[in-house]
């Protein structure tokens, strides 16, 4: 494998990790000791990009990694064509409870998944941060390999503030525009809205389906993030997810 084989693979399952909004969550059965119980399970990313999820304290899963923290997250490409050519990514980690997380990243999660608040406020869920121990990339035949948790790991450049601020300004201009840049995939009759962002790619929501714009290049203030996301939708750069 080249070295510029080897990026693309990293490129590639970062992308992966930040588009996809859900995943396979293996942990260790304690029911059927020495087997894995798999739960399809939502998930948004924190300010580090790793995996925050929301999950009841009744579920197995949640006992699960409660007695043992090892778990596994296995996230795919979703696409038509044969199964074996699509980009796979698993994330294995220690879940992490977070007990008393900080409102505004509660916030944000709840932006991305809007009948999660009332699970949270209402029905105890908890918060989980998956913290990556290890990553195994496969993209395609003959394109796998491990890959560091130092080369998957990329900050969130922008403050919950900074994030919120230029939330309001997309949507109150942006959104519009990209509807119609991203028909005929999205519903014209229904609101697109902004929900999260970081240096390389902006997450929208229409109803609860959510979708994935990656910017062309990486930015860390928020007029870089302006500059390049006018620069994307006045040159077509955005494709239909």
């Amino acid at each position: 494998m080249t070295k510029n084989e080897e990026i693309e693979i990293v490129q590639n399952a970062r992308e992966l990790l930040s588009s996809r909004f859900q995943g396979i969550l293996a942990t260790h059965s304690i029911e059927c000791p020495g087997y894995p119980f798999g739960s399809l399970i939502p998930y948004s990313l924190d300010r580090h990009g790793w995996p925050l999820i929301l999950i009841s304290h009744l579920a197995k899963h949640t006992r699960n990694m409660t007695t043992d923290p090892h778990c596994n997250l296995t996230i795919s490409e979703q696409d038509a064509g044969d199964t074996q050519t699509l980009t796979r990514l698993s994330c294995l980690a220690d879940a992490v409870p977070v007990s008393n997380i900080d409102k505004r990243a509660a916030d944000r999660h709840f932006r991305y998944f809007p009948e999660s608040r009332i699970y949270h406020e209402d029905l105890n869920f908890l918060f989980y941060r998956l913290v990556p121990v290890r990553f195994y990339c496969v993209a395609g035949f003959g394109a796998a390999r491990w890959i560091g948790v130092d080369r998957m790991q990329v900050d969130n450049p922008f403050s919950h503030s900074e994030e919120e601020a230029l939330l309001a300004d997309i949507n109150n201009r942006f959104c519009g525009r990209l509807i119609k840049r991203l028909a005929p995939t999205t519903d014209a009759d229904s609101p697109l809205i902004a929900v999260g962002l970081d240096g390389s790619g902006l997450d929208l929501r229409q109803n609860r389906r959510l979708l994935r714009l990656s910017l062309h290049a990486r930015v860390n203030t928020p007029p870089e993030f302006l500059s390049v996301l006018t620069d994307c939708i006045q040159s077509s750069y955005f494709h239909n997810p």
